[in-house]
């Protein structure tokens, strides 16, 4: 089982400091959770059967960005205004954080702009930032 605590601090908008908490108190965090979201199949103390029996913390301050307001304003759309020219990558605007999962669906955001312009379709026009996410 691999988790990822994003937001990790309160910079980043948790109401707790993931990165400075100890190894025993991530597994408990975790421990807690699961129980909360399968409650008829794990216990915190193990007495549905499910026991941690071993454990790897791994703590990567920087591996994502921090999700703070104003952020938004310096992802492009996948749409540029240079023909034939279309941009995928997790950095670009789309709804997850800068991620594997991002960059996948920014690839398929990009295919789709490309798709359009062959089918002669337009595509998403040149995304325009909203005032809340600024």
């Amino acid at each position: 089982l691999e988790l990822v605590f994003a937001p990790c601090d309160e910079v980043a908008g948790s109401d707790r400091n993931w990165i400075k908490a100890s190894d025993a108190e991530i597994v408990e965090a975790t421990l807690q959770e699961l129980s909360r979201l399968f409650p008829n199949e794990i216990a915190v103390d193990g007495s549905k059967g499910f026991v941690v029996t071993k454990s790897a913390i791994v703590k990567t301050p920087r591996s994502v960005y921090a999700a703070v307001p104003g952020r938004n304003k310096y992802r492009p759309s996948q749409t540029t205004p240079i023909k034939n020219f279309t941009l995928a990558g997790d950095y670009t605007s789309q709804k997850f954080l800068g991620s594997m999962e991002g960059a996948v669906l920014s690839g398929k955001l990009a295919a789709a702009v490309v798709a359009d312009t062959l089918g002669g379709r337009d595509p998403k026009p040149v995304k325009e930032v909203s005032p809340e996410s600024l």
